[in-house]
């Protein structure tokens, strides 16, 4: 950390830096239309971020989401 100006108390933290994703780009990655995506965070299912009036999906929340999706293969009952 540095100080700002000598004697103040205000102190600057490197921001880790993390993508942020439109909603168009989280769309074109998960393969279904922006609207689903914007489903998804405002069921709470997927985290986001507004800046401004724009919504945006942090890389982290995305990879989140794609974990808790994932199913376990189950063994085939034919074979």
């Amino acid at each position: 950390m540095r100080e700002a100006r000598p004697g103040c108390k205000v102190r600057f933290v490197a921001a880790v830096e993390d993508t942020l994703y439109t909603v168009r780009d989280v769309a074109g990655r998960l393969g279904v239309h922006p609207e689903t995506v914007r489903r998804l965070i405002h069921d709470g299912r997927l985290d986001a971020v507004r800046v401004g009036r724009v919504l945006r999906v942090q890389g982290e929340s995305l990879e989140g989401f794609l974990a808790r999706q994932r199913v376990k293969p189950t063994r085939a009952a034919h074979l």
